[in-house]
């Protein structure tokens, strides 16, 4: 449990955040310029289990992932990951056909310490932090998805100022591929089922 929340890491994990949707809004143009149609790499839904390591500590990790098409060639992410500091719900997060993928891991709020004694604030100036902000601990994770190990590798920076990495693996190595053309128009989105043994 972190005693002393300092907000200056917080606001420079939000900056590195927007930054990164930035990077990967632009990965996703160069993606869509490169081919006359899109292709979605659609991981398989299910359990990923793995582990991550952060200041010499490896522990062990289990993510209840959900994937479905979303704008453009990006599959959207979003689930739950377990491992020894508790739960969080993973949000807004999506992955490219070359593999590349984020999303944001929330704990719950007070999942550091509600209300926080201690804070490292700008004297004299109203914070851009809330208490419940202060008190939740989110990380960015940046993966890169193998759909032919059926794996992900990356590496975690949390508004606590602490990074890590990680690495998980779904079962068999499955991903389902879906070719559409632009000419498509609004016709909706095959959605491709894997199964998990």
């Amino acid at each position: 449990m972190f005693k002393v929340r300092d907000d200056s890491k917080i606001l420079a994990w939000r900056k590195r955040v927007e930054q990164y949707k930035v990077e990967f809004a632009q990965l996703e143009d160069k993606i869509a310029a490169q081919g006359g149609g899109r292709q979605l790499c659609i991981p398989a839904s299910g359990t990923y289990c793995g582990c991550y390591g952060e200041n010499g500590y490896k522990g062990d990790t289990s993510y209840s992932l959900t994937f479905e098409p979303a704008r453009g060639s990006a599959v959207r992410v979003h689930g739950t990951v377990s491992d020894t500091d508790g739960e969080a719900v993973i949000e807004d997060g999506y992955i490219l056909p070359s593999g590349d993928a984020f999303w944001i891991e929330r704990s719950p709020p007070g999942s550091i310490e509600e209300p926080p004694t201690k804070r490292s604030m700008t004297p004299g100036k109203k914070s851009e932090v809330s208490d419940v902000e202060a008190s939740t601990l989110m990380a960015l994770v940046i993966v890169k998805y193998s759909k032919d190990e059926g794996q992900m590798t990356g590496h975690y920076e949390a508004n606590s100022g602490i990074n890590g990495t990680m690495w998980c693996k779904c079962g068999p190595p499955v991903a389902s591929i879906v070719s559409m053309t632009e000419g498509m128009g609004s016709a909706s989105i095959p959605m491709a089922v894997a199964e998990v043994e």
